[in-house]
């Protein structure tokens, strides 16, 4: 009975703390970023994950890496409102057409498209 129950509290942690996922561990597709939320002077504020609207969003970023074969793009980029904050990452493109003339360290203009949490862009274009 001792040894069942040390079972059960130790599978209940688990499961309480998400100590059982590896953020390595295969998943199905990507996972959006949580946006936390709850107020400030509160000792154990509330977190809730904000999942954006599909659509298109416009961003700004500057080119880090271009990937022709796989069809990427890594941004430095500025806040995309609605979907996520500034951060530097890799995105798809819907076409490695998209990336033809654009070269690392070029400021671009980008459409990002968000649909059932996949994030790819679908238009880029140099900054004026």
């Amino acid at each position: 009975m001792k040894s069942k129950l040390i079972v059960s509290a130790a599978i209940l942690t688990t499961a309480l703390c998400g100590c059982g996922a590896h953020p390595t561990s295969n998943t199905t597709g990507p996972r959006p970023s949580p946006v936390l939320s709850g107020p400030a002077a509160s000792p154990s504020p509330v977190a809730t994950v904000v999942i954006p609207e599909n659509g298109d969003y416009p961003g700004k970023g500057i080119v880090t890496k271009i990937n022709l074969e796989l069809g990427s793009v890594g941004l430095d980029h500025e806040e995309i409102k609605g979907v996520m904050p500034a951060m530097q990452m890799e995105f798809y493109v819907s076409d490695k057409k998209l990336l033809d003339g654009l070269k690392v360290g070029d400021k671009v203009d980008f459409v990002l498209r968000y649909k059932d949490s996949t994030e790819t862009i679908v238009n880029i274009k140099k900054a004026q």
